[in-house]
C-alpha cells in the first residue's frame, strides 16, 4: 500500500522551481551581465530576490493552511 499523495505536491514543486530560477537569475544579473550598468543590475537582482521571497512566504502559508 502506498502513502496518500499530497494534493499540493505539484504546485509546491513548481513554486520551489520558480524560487530557484529567480535566485539563479538574480545571481546571474548581479555578476555576469556586465553590459548593464551596476545600479540597474543590482536593482534587477534585488527585484528577483524579493519576488523569490514573496513566493517562498506564499508557499509556506499555503502549506500551513492545510
Amino acid at each position: 500500500m502506498s502513502a496518500p499523495v499530497d494534493p499540493n505536491a505539484r504546485p509546491k514543486r513548481l513554486l520551489k522551481a520558480l524560487i530557484v530560477i529567480l535566485i539563479i537569475g538574480a545571481i546571474f544579473l548581479a555578476v555576469v551581465a556586465t553590459k548593464i550598468p551596476l545600479p540597474v543590475r543590482l536593482l534587477l537582482a534585488a527585484t528577483d530576490l524579493i519576488a523569490a521571497a514573496v513566493l517562498w512566504v506564499a508557499m509556506r502559508q499555503a502549506s500551513e493552511k492545510n
